[in-house]
């Protein structure tokens, strides 16, 4: 009886145990639900460089340090606030490219697939949700979309920021940083219904301009970049790790413009929002390791 009981209590030990493993170490899934993962190394340099196992892709995390700063800025961008960030975390130094997005997913929807160097394209938010929770199951570490305030601070360079915010990720000279309507390759298409010829842009390889104070690229153009949150509309006061409303029928923020865009729309501070579902050509993301 007592080898029994003995047993039971080792087993419901355990048990115990591995519940409470698990909910240390989930990620959030941006959809209610989270994903248990395991126990890895932890991410402690300026630069983490993260393996996916069973192929030859490797990737950069850069770290960003808990800090408070000016979010917000003119018009449907929200008033400027003071938003503090209480947690450190790290975010891909470039968007997601083709060949990451394949290693993980063993597929690419991207429209534009010159190289595996460009960012993958063509995602919906419901996409990149699903990418983070199996690259997080591949590699162990708690991946997600970044919030909306941790990309508006990171895009302005987060705790290396210095001096006078700048309009975009790294400067007040977007063609330096960033690929836009003005400086994106261009191709021409036939309009479906007219049959006339259009001129539309399209992506480039990510590192092709100049990185912003973090050593991040392309936060400005190339792809527009799907955030974790639903959308909402910004307040005045000042906030704490805020991470948007359970719900929005303006759907789910995405920042930072695209090749297809002017540069008002390419603004560090500039929001929108879209349906979980939606997809496009100048549509990707970049991922974000939370630590705490």
């Amino acid at each position: 009886m007592k080898h029994k009981v003995l047993t039971y209590s080792l087993l419901a030990a355990t048990v115990l145990f591995a519940a409470c493993k698990e909910k240390e170490f989930s990620v959030e899934t941006g959809d209610g639900g989270s994903v248990p993962q395991q126990q890895v190394h932890p991410l402690t340099a300026e630069v983490e460089t993260i393996s996916v196992p069973n192929s030859s892709v490797k990737f950069d995390m850069v770290l960003v340090k808990a800090g408070t700063f000016t979010m917000g800025g003119v018009d449907a961008e929200g008033p400027q606030h003071q938003v503090t960030l209480t947690h450190d975390f790290y975010i891909g130094s470039t968007e997601v490219t083709q060949a990451l997005y394949m290693a993980v997913m063993a597929a690419n929807p991207s429209a534009f697939n010159y190289d595996v160097t460009y960012p993958v394209d063509n995602v919906s938010h419901f996409d990149a949700v699903q990418f983070c929770q199996k690259l997080t199951k591949l590699t162990g570490y708690r991946f997600s979309l970044p919030t909306e305030a941790q990309w508006e601070y990171a895009a302005q360079g987060g705790h290396r920021a210095q001096g006078a915010l700048t309009d975009y990720a790294g400067s007040n000279n977007i063609g330096t940083v960033g690929w836009y309507w003005d400086n994106a390759p261009h191709y021409q298409t036939e309009d479906p219904f007219t049959h006339e010829t259009l001129v539309a842009r399209h992506t480039s390889a990510v590192k092709g301009k100049q990185p912003n104070a973090l050593g991040l690229y392309d936060m400005t153009g190339n792809v527009r970049e799907w955030c974790l949150d639903w959308y909402s509309v910004l307040g005045n006061g000042s906030v704490t790790d805020p991470a948007g409303p359970l719900s929005s029928d303006r759907g789910r923020v995405y920042r930072g413009g695209s090749c297809n865009d002017s540069a008002q729309y390419c603004r560090v501070a500039h929001r929108e929002g879209l349906s979980s579902t939606s997809k496009g050509f100048d549509f990707g993301f970049r991922v974000v390791v939370n630590m705490n």
